[in-house]
């Protein structure tokens, strides 16, 4: 399957949905914008869910790329919190991406088995990667307690963006970055501390 098809269609839907939303983002309209056949689209993709599935998929690898660099041992734990604050920053600019995830979550919500078996697949992923940084650069002590604090700051960072998708004014964004920095780089040490004296790791 060429990577320059697949490319080629993702961007093409891109522009679609930015320009007439995700209802307007049929299999016809994106084959028309990227220049191909009808049929030449389901021959990459068998549904539009699979292309707008694929899109955020692809925008959202940046985690992976934080914990490779995390497992390297290259970078110190205050250059994997300032890629992590780098990345969150990325993240709130990619907003018709972010509209997909909720989008396409919603859908799953709804009963669509095949996006939700997708989803489980894919949040197992992303909760692994956080697990991954937790354990590389701020020593974590590996188990389910860690793997349980992984899950809820990913639900922060989900929640983050739905409210700044939804507008919700509940701090300014200077304000809203302060704290995550301060969470990154002396909140994040203090909480596994506690976690270790609470004993919760003895799992």
């Amino acid at each position: 399957m060429s990577t320059d098809g697949k490319n080629k269609i993702r961007e093409a839907a891109l522009r679609v949905i930015s320009e007439q939303g995700i209802a307007g983002a049929t299999m016809r309209v994106i084959a028309k914008e990227a220049g191909v056949s009808t049929g030449a689209i389901y021959h990459y993709y068998p549904a539009k869910e699979d292309i707008l599935y694929d899109i955020m998929d692809v925008s959202l690898k940046a985690s992976t790329q934080v914990a490779e660099r995390a497992k390297s041992g290259e970078a110190s734990r205050l250059e994997i919190a300032r890629d992590v604050y780098e990345n969150l920053i990325e993240r709130f600019k990619k907003v018709q991406e972010n509209r997909l995830q909720f989008y396409l979550a919603h859908e799953a919500i709804l009963g669509n088995e095949q996006l939700q078996k997708r989803f489980q697949e894919k949040y197992d992923e992303w909760i692994s990667r956080i697990e991954d940084i937790l354990l590389a650069a701020y020593e974590a002590r590996e188990g389910k307690a860690t793997r349980a604090f992984a899950a809820w700051l990913l639900a922060a960072v989900d929640g983050m963006v739905l409210q700044d998708l939804l507008d919700v004014k509940a701090a300014d964004k200077e304000m809203l970055m302060q704290v995550f920095d301060i969470l990154l780089t002396e909140g994040i040490p203090c909480f596994l501390q506690l976690m270790e004296k609470k004993g919760i790791f003895a799992d």
